[in-house]
């Protein structure tokens, strides 16, 4: 289980953090409106193939725009969409606008616009809602990529505040410097799940040191080496 290990309580349930650093998504928990942060979530992902901790920032300050509901984006056109994120500020590459208007259609279409009546029709779990996109990847393009969706998933179980069952079986492939941080954690694995992932890369890019009385982690490999 992700949340049993010291790197996954460290990063996500310790307000120290790792050195200091935390989940840059937790900016969007107070957020009261539980389907503009599904919508949220859902546009980051799409967004970027990888975390970004710009984002959350940029998308936070929209958090009341049309762009974030998905039954107003269904009936704009693309090149609306695309125009409304570049008003925005919202970075993003040429072809992410008309993949969110297609999602937003699909949504809107299937779920009356409602994401989490997406996850109600497939009983709040990984599995049946992985199988849901295998069978519907034009309607939800890039979202229904194997990586991506599992980071969506993670953030939708986290942040969305959905207790989606079989979230603990989701994982992600490591690139070359993930999987060396990995194995300084006794991890010896190709692939993790997104939270763990997630706390690894930030511990690798972030880890200056600094000792327990500012990391919450308490048998940090580097301060071990020391």
């Amino acid at each position: 289980m992700p949340k049993s290990t010291p790197l996954y309580q460290a990063f996500f349930e310790d307000p120290k953090g790792l050195c200091g650093r935390r989940d840059d998504a937790l900016i969007i928990d107070d957020i009261d409106s539980l389907e503009t942060r599904l919508h949220l979530i859902t546009l980051a992902v799409i967004l970027d193939s990888a975390p970004n901790p710009e984002r959350w920032v940029e998308l936070r300050k929209v958090q009341n725009h049309w762009l974030l509901d998905s039954s107003q984006v269904a009936y704009k056109h693309s090149k609306e969409v695309a125009q409304a994120l570049r008003n925005s500020h919202i970075r993003a590459p040429q072809q992410s606008a008309r993949v969110w208007w297609q999602i937003c259609r699909g949504i809107k279409g299937r779920f009356n616009g409602s994401i989490r009546a997406f996850f109600q029709e497939n009983g709040d779990d990984v599995t049946l809602v992985r199988q849901y996109f295998l069978e519907s990847r034009t309607t939800f393009p890039v979202l229904s990529a194997e990586t991506t969706s599992a980071r969506w998933l993670d953030l939708v179980h986290r942040h969305g505040k959905i207790e989606l069952k079989n979230w603990e079986t989701l994982r992600i492939p490591l690139d070359d410097q993930e999987r060396k941080s990995a194995k300084s954690f006794g991890m010896d694995e190709e692939q993790l799940h997104p939270s763990l992932a997630l706390a690894l890369r930030t511990w690798t890019y972030a880890c200056h040191r600094l000792g327990t009385e500012s990391c919450a982690l308490a048998f940090c490999p580097h301060r071990k080496s020391e």
